[in-house]
């Protein structure tokens, strides 16, 4: 089974992120409009959510690459040690 060049796959996945932008913009918009007032009152407290949800989201993408350098250096750790010879051969 031929598999679609990468040019093409990441074109398809350039539209439908594209496509997911432009649907919870959407959304948020109408939901800006609808909840006007209850967005004036608490914009505050809406502004430290999207602050703390920002500040979380860099903290798991720093944890992630940490964990995954900490991953490869155990990689190399075991190709290393699995590549030398046993020292006691039986």
């Amino acid at each position: 089974m031929a598999s679609a060049p990468q040019a093409t796959r990441s074109g398809r996945a350039f539209r439908l992120a594209l496509l997911d932008a432009v649907t919870a913009g959407a959304g948020l918009g109408y939901l800006a409009h609808q909840y006007r007032e209850a967005l004036v009152a608490n914009s505050a407290a809406i502004g430290l959510a999207l602050l703390f949800a920002c500040a979380l989201g860099w903290v798991i993408r720093a944890a992630a690459r940490t964990l995954s350098r900490a991953g490869s250096r155990v990689d190399a750790i075991f190709a290393d040690e699995l590549g030398k010879p046993s020292p006691r051969p039986r």
